[in-house]
């Protein structure tokens, strides 16, 4: 099967890394559909209406993330579910979905969107950085499990991209304290990152899997 014959969904398709690499997968020749749930029994429903119209799903990018960022001190129990859901509850809720018919058929690809801050940790967000660190032991486990079907899982951890959602950040703020911590200097494009999206969906990828591509601009190197 070629790439121009393949079918992808993408989560958190809102955001701007969303926006871009939807923009970015279309342009490669895949169909794509967009989902925005977290929902189990939703995510089974729209997954199999999405096949029914769009045929089998070869390629998923779970992408959907939020932030309730508070000190733990501060941090509710509303604020620790709610972030856990969207952020680490939705990769199993989706992967589950189209896992199995990715198997079945010897082909598929399953990247998982993760953070700088699971792998560094960051203050105010252990709800965040709990889920998205989550995200790379999810991706490790079962990049093990059908590995030898021709199906890779891997995660990226990008840094501050300039998103709306780092972009809400005052500006004093990422001048001061969140820019100097990138050696090169500049936030990361959502253009950027949907181009290694695009790389990890591909045949050239295949031999890629359980890995957690950093992208980042230098801010974490390990």
């Amino acid at each position: 099967m070629s790439d121009k014959e393949r079918a992808a969904i993408v989560t958190g398709a809102a955001g701007g890394i969303g926006r871009a690499l939807v923009k970015g997968l279309l342009g490669a020749g895949i169909r794509v559909a967009a989902v925005d749930v977290v929902n189990y029994d939703d995510c089974a429903r729209k997954c199999a209406q999405i096949q029914a119209e769009c045929g089998p799903i070869d390629i998923l990018v779970n992408n959907a993330g939020i932030t309730r960022d508070m000190t733990f001190k501060k941090m509710t129990k509303a604020a620790w579910d709610e972030v856990m859901r969207t952020n680490l509850d939705s990769c199993f809720n989706m992967t589950k979905q189209v896992m199995d018919g990715m198997v079945e058929r010897g082909w598929g690809r399953v990247i998982n969107v993760s953070s700088v801050n699971g792998q560094k940790g960051a203050f105010g967000q252990t709800n965040y950085s709990a889920a998205k660190a989550g995200i790379h032991g999810f991706t490790k486990a079962l990049a093990l499990e059908v590995a030898r079907k021709n199906v890779t899982v891997n995660t990226i951890s990008p840094g501050y991209i300039g998103t709306k959602m780092v972009t809400a950040i005052p500006k004093e703020i990422l001048d001061s304290k969140i820019l100097p911590q990138i050696p090169v200097g500049r936030l990361g494009k959502p253009e950027e990152v949907a181009g290694l999206i695009i790389y990890l969906c591909s045949e050239e990828a295949a031999f890629v899997t359980g890995a957690n591509i950093s992208i980042n601009g230098g801010q974490h190197m390990y």
